[in-house]
């Protein structure tokens, strides 16, 4: 389930908009508004940086640490058509 305002931001988030990257990295980080995803937290996360974000490299990596092999290779698989 997610809130309203998560659904605006991926929307703006596909389209390339660098602070509803950070948004969805740490609503899907603390689970707000939707439910916990450490697999999204990293993907956003990952394309905010990739993007030029600093301060999300912490969050980043505690994410990554959460995922599991399979999980790791699936969200790579999704990054490199994303980046």
């Amino acid at each position: 389930q997610q809130s309203e305002c998560v659904r605006v931001a991926e929307t703006k988030a596909i389209s390339g908009d660098l602070i509803a990257m950070e948004f969805l990295a740490r609503r899907f980080f603390e689970g707000r508004g939707v439910d916990q995803s450490f697999q999204s937290s990293y993907y956003w996360s990952t394309l905010a940086l990739d993007k030029g974000a600093t301060c999300l490299t912490s969050l980043n990596q505690f994410a990554l640490k959460k995922l599991s092999e399979e999980e790791r290779t699936s969200i790579e698989s999704d990054l490199k058509a994303s980046l």
